[in-house]
């Protein structure tokens, strides 16, 4: 798929744009609800919204309107404020520690963080699977980090993970070790597991894994590949499947593949979405980035693109990456009742874009929020599908006097497919 370029002093001034919080928030710290403003719950999105031209973005066959921005999980310290959104089976939406249980009008505290790799079973079972994030990074108030961390055996490449199962539209769970088997080339590795499990046509899950060899003296080996994990068992266990990215000698991005969003569509085919890179810079246009050789206060000074990867035989085998943004961290993908496919990415700002499903262009590329960075996990957006083409995206907001402090916000959006006349 090609990327639709735009004039980069469009994207520059888009991007400046910065929407922070302006909230006193300390009297609704002990709430245990937060009520939107309309009667009507943000999920039955308002046509009013669409009369206002500065809400609506548009190309050919493609109409996106922008719907209500809410507050839903108040200010809290956090070292990883990362979106994420679910809605199970019974109408539920789940973001962080909130629940809704009436569309979105109102949010109640919960007593489990939903886990970003969350996968619901149709009914009549609906059972609900997921990872346990252990990753604790580099802070004390790592709730809600991504990242599904893989733990040694006393036997040879074979891992355990820490899993849940619900049998009651998350609720509860019941804990259990799912096990990872690994060949003998990637047992050296280390890696972690991430975003989402999905499942295929023929009723496997997949679930996506980046890996290096942090140790090796072979630059190729250092950056992350991006691999598949399949299960058969309902999660028991998860046996190395395939390959779907990764560098070679002559040609190493900022960090490899890692990052990888799967998407499986009504069609059969898998698509994977993966981070490359992105460093900590505030724009695309900084003087340091075209400078590699300047040392600066984060990881990387280049900028990468967001890849695609398609995989036409149920993730046997995957296509070579092709870049289809100029940035972006932790990418989320969704195909929508009407069939489009929307991608999410950030850092810097916040970003979705659109694809008809039909053509190899995106469009439209929406920057719909920029902010301060916090601790780690800066601009890490989540989405979900709370209505026939509805999307609430939710993404956190960083207090500007104190990055250690973020909130969760959700905005909806209508995703309109238009007939060309």
């Amino acid at each position: 798929m090609k990327l639709l370029i735009y004039p980069i002093s469009t994207m520059l001034f888009l991007t400046s744009l910065s929407y922070l919080s302006l909230t006193d928030l300390s009297a609704q710290e002990n709430e245990k609800s937060i009520t939107a403003k309309s009667d009507d719950a943000p999920s039955v999105f308002d046509p009013k919204y669409e009369k206002v031209k500065s809400r609506v973005s548009y190309v050919p066959g493609i109409k996106v309107i922008r719907g209500e921005t809410q507050l839903i999980v108040p200010e809290h310290e956090s070292f990883c404020p990362a979106g994420s959104v679910f809605k199970y089976n019974n109408g539920d939406i789940h973001v962080y520690d909130r629940r809704s249980m009436d569309r979105g009008k109102t949010w109640q505290q919960t007593q489990h963080i939903l886990e970003n790799s969350t996968y619901q079973y149709a009914e009549p079972n609906g059972e609900v699977i997921m990872f346990r994030s252990q990753n604790v990074g580099g802070g004390s108030s790592n709730a809600g980090r991504p990242e599904f961390s893989l733990q040694k055996t006393d036997e040879e490449g074979v891992f355990e993970v820490d899993f849940f199962r619900s049998h009651d539209n998350g609720l509860t769970r019941i804990k259990e070790a799912a096990k990872v088997f690994l060949p003998e080339v990637l047992n050296n590795l280390t890696g972690v597991l991430c975003r989402k499990i999905i499942r295929l046509q023929d009723g496997s899950l997949l679930v996506s894994m980046y890996s290096r060899n942090g140790k090796s003296d072979k630059i190729e080996e250092q950056q992350f590949r991006s691999i598949a994990l399949r299960s058969e068992d309902r999660g028991k266990t998860w046996h190395y499947f395939s390959t779907i990215a990764f560098d070679g000698k002559e040609d190493v991005r900022g960090e490899g593949f890692d990052e990888t969003s799967l998407l499986a569509l009504d069609d059969g085919r898998v698509f994977s979405f993966i981070r490359s890179g992105a460093s900590y810079q505030a724009s695309l246009g900084s003087s340091n980035n075209n400078d590699w050789d300047n040392k600066m206060p984060f990881s990387y000074g280049k900028q990468t693109p967001i890849y695609l990867s398609i995989s036409s035989d149920g993730g046997k085998t995957w296509s070579i990456a092709d870049p289809i943004t100029t940035h972006g961290v932790w990418p989320d993908a969704i195909q929508l009742e009407n069939g489009i496919i929307v991608v999410s990415y950030g850092r810097p700002g916040n970003w979705l874009m659109f694809n008809d499903n039909k053509s190899e262009s995106w469009g439209p590329i929406i920057p719909f929020y920029n902010d301060l960075y916090p601790p780690d996990c800066g601009n890490y957006v989540s989405m979900e599908e709370v209505a026939p083409n509805i999307l609430l995206v939710v993404y956190s907001r960083t207090n500007p006097n104190d990055h250690w402090q973020s909130e969760l916000a959700g905005t909806y959006f209508h995703v309109k497919r238009e007939v060309i006349k």
